[in-house]
């Protein structure tokens, strides 16, 4: 979805639909209420319809392909580990902080700025963008779901959270294969399960590089066509954080024992799909950058990286 479909059917857009000739000054108080709550609803919506619509598609919607156990396979036989990037801490590095950034970098960009109401413009500037990057996250993980249960990868601890009641299992001969229909799992939690059956592609990963390149994409072009020194600042610190935690991550997911190289490789390559084509045209020139928002750059703002 672009930027300018946004803009036309979000509340946040409704801040920018006027002619500039007819464009009459909103008081402050007026622009922090109006535009919070518009930012409230349009967030709230994209991710209540995303999130119902993900877990039907990952409960009801689609059971994953169960693929036949090796016996011989010792890859599968790995012990189970908790994750080092947890699942909430997975979601508030990639789902919380990119708000944040967003909203500090357009904050610095339009208090530099020259333009009339551009405390509204804000908040529809911020808004925008970030549900760009929802959608654009949502997408990827409705097509990481499908593939986890299209391929049903085991995990390399399988047997471990599937704990098979061998007595029942014949695996004496090592080449064999042990049909899913024969398999007698004892692990009482069918969601484990569930999860152990999909090990490829790399979820974390896929968003923790989903993340990364947003933020190198948006940070990097902002800095070089704005030339604020602020957001230049921004970009050097947070650039180089963000790549280390997420090297963190797709390296642990491997180490957890909770996914394969290859599952890792996966998870880049999907994030890599759906980021760079929707943010290849975004930001590219300082006229795009403030043409969007309907504001102008002041003359008194050095340009240096």
């Amino acid at each position: 979805m672009s930027e300018r479909a946004l803009r036309r059917t979000t509340f946040s857009g409704r801040l920018l639909r006027f002619k500039e000739e007819e464009e009459e000054e909103i008081d402050r108080k007026t622009a922090i209420i109006k535009g919070g709550i518009y930012m409230t609803l349009d967030i709230v919506i994209v991710l209540t319809v995303s999130c119902s619509l993900f877990l039907w598609f990952s409960g009801k919607g689609i059971d994953p392909y169960e693929r036949p156990m090796p016996c011989g396979d010792t890859a599968i036989q790995q012990p189970f580990k908790e994750n080092t990037v947890g699942l909430k801490h997975l979601l508030v590095i990639t789902l919380g902080s990119p708000f944040l950034i967003v909203a500090l970098v357009e904050g610095i960009l339009h208090y530099k700025s020259k333009g009339s109401n551009r405390l509204a413009k804000f908040f529809s500037a911020t808004t925008i963008t970030y549900l760009k990057y929802l959608v654009m996250y949502a997408c990827c993980t409705f097509a990481m779901e499908f593939l986890k249960c299209y391929v049903g990868r085991l995990r390399p601890h399988f047997i471990s959270v599937c704990k098979p009641d061998w007595s029942k299992v014949d695996c004496s001969d090592k080449e064999s294969f042990i049909d899913p229909t024969e398999l007698v799992c004892t692990n009482p939690n069918p969601r484990k399960i569930r999860t152990a059956r999909t090990s490829f592609p790399s979820g974390h990963t896929a968003a923790a590089f989903h993340v990364f390149l947003f933020i190198f994409i948006y940070l990097r072009r902002m800095a070089r066509n704005t030339g604020i020194k602020e957001i230049i600042t921004v970009r050097n610190i947070l650039v180089p954080l963000y790549a280390i935690w997420t090297v963190v991550c797709a390296v642990t997911r491997v180490t957890d024992n909770w996914h394969f190289p290859t599952d890792v490789l996966g998870g880049v390559i999907l994030a890599i799909v759906f980021i760079v084509p929707a943010f290849t045209n975004s930001w590219t020139s300082s006229e795009m950058i403030y043409g969007t928002r309907k504001i102008q750059p002041a003359l008194d703002h050095d340009k240096d990286e």
